[in-house]
């Protein structure tokens, strides 16, 4: 349905009070999406979330993605263009490792998908991609985690929420935070976090960047590896 404003087309353009509207939507299907929460420690970086496991019939729907042995990402918004952006990081990766002979670090990943992404804002015949990101890895400059949204705004942070009800997961966080914390008080912490955003009985998953890996795990698993 066109708004009275005569602005709500399929065109990326702006209003009259400098807003584009294409990408405001594009960041409203964001807060349908599965929530993701993430946190860095002073010498890891952790991030969870539920596999969609949307019939008894079907494989559960992974959620976190390898980019590379040291970076992994995950996505909440539109499965589609999430899946885009997976590909994206996962091409430029290995660009990098025919060139140099060597892992990308985490920020020139990051770099290259807010371009992508911003890409889709300037142009008419395009829509903004639906999605928003959360990247953690490690290279030699230590442990990373960044957030990504349908703008290409990069973002780095402590601790970090996308999806639904990010708003009271990042409560949580703000809350439970310390530079201190074990990678196993840190999954207590983002566990606390998305259930919080989303109450449900679906299985868990955990990515875990430590050392110059990324690895990624059931909770289960994550939880008897760290015990303490």
């Amino acid at each position: 349905m066109m708004s009275p404003s005569g602005y709500d087309r399929p065109f990326v353009m702006y209003t009259p009070d400098g807003r584009l509207l294409q990408v405001e939507y594009a960041a409203e299907a964001v807060k349908y999406g599965s929530p993701v929460v993430a946190i860095r420690g002073k010498d890891f970086a952790v991030t969870v979330t539920r596999t969609k496991d949307p019939d008894p019939l079907i494989d559960p729907i992974e959620k976190i993605h390898m980019i590379d042995d040291n970076v992994g990402a995950a996505g909440a918004g539109f499965t589609g263009d999430i899946h885009v952006l997976i590909d994206q990081a996962r091409i430029e990766a290995q660009r990098h490792r025919i060139v140099f002979e060597d892992p990308i670090d985490v920020k020139s990943i990051v770099d290259h998908l807010g371009q992508f992404m911003y890409q889709f804002t300037r142009y008419g015949g395009v829509r903004p991609l639906g999605a928003a990101l959360i990247v953690v890895g490690s290279d030699r400059a230590g442990q990373h985690l960044y957030q990504l949204d349908p703008r290409g705004l990069m973002v780095s942070g402590k601790a970090l929420a996308i999806g639904k009800n990010s708003e009271e997961a990042t409560d949580v966080l703000r809350a439970g935070y310390r530079s201190d914390l074990t990678i196993r008080e840190a999954l207590d912490l983002a566990m606390k976090a998305l259930s919080k955003a989303e109450d449900s009985d679906s299985p868990v998953e955990v990515g875990i960047a430590a050392g110059t890996t990324f690895k990624k795990m059931g909770l289960e698993d994550a939880l008897r590896i760290y015990v303490k």
